[in-house]
């Protein structure tokens, strides 16, 4: 007899991951808006009806500006769906698709510099699309999370170039660890 209470629960039915505000998009809008207010100043003073056009566009970005340090992307896991949940907007003015875990084929760490490893990409691979992830500060360990939750095989790329001299070094390090033991 089947009972769903005895069933083990899995660790991590839900994961989501947001990415912070475009601040390139913010801090465009909010010029935009100050250069159409800065213009409308100068037109005010020497009577122009342009200066009408300027400063309803200049408040026009300004509040574009606004509104977009609260739009944000999200990825969404959801383990009890089994689908990938992806939206952007704000609060219930978003655009939202789902793509099912099966569509899914791998998960592709591309390792940049050593030294800054929040410029490295973590991306679902799916047949129609790369689906990159929010950026992270622990993207080794985000990879293979995401690996393990979607059991998918993870993909690392690296833009470090070996040469015949390096893979030769690599081989006979490796060759030698297996003649000690």
């Amino acid at each position: 007899m089947y009972r769903p209470d005895l069933e083990p629960k899995r660790p991590f039915d839900r994961l989501v991951l947001r990415a912070p505000p475009n601040w390139t998009a913010v801090c465009f809008f909010a010029l935009l808006g100050g250069l159409h207010l800065s213009i409308a100043i100068f037109t005010f003073f020497t009577g122009h009806w342009e200066a009408y056009l300027s400063l309803v566009l200049g408040t026009l970005f300004l509040s574009v500006s606004a509104i977009s340090t609260r739009c944000r992307f999200e990825m969404a896991l959801l383990g009890e769906q089994q689908k990938v949940r992806l939206r952007t907007g704000w609060g219930r003015f978003c655009f939202e698709r789902s793509i099912p875990f099966s569509r899914i084929g791998g998960v592709r760490l591309t390792i940049g510099p050593e030294r800054r490893p929040q410029e490295w990409c973590i991306e679902l691979l799916s047949p129609y699309e790369d689906i990159q992830c929010p950026p992270t500060r622990i993207p080794r360990q985000q990879a293979l999370f995401l690996a393990l939750l979607l059991d998918v095989p993870l993909v690392k790329v690296s833009d470090e170039v070996f040469t015949p001299s390096a893979l030769d070094s690599a081989e006979r390090l490796h060759s030698e660890e297996s003649e000690t033991r």
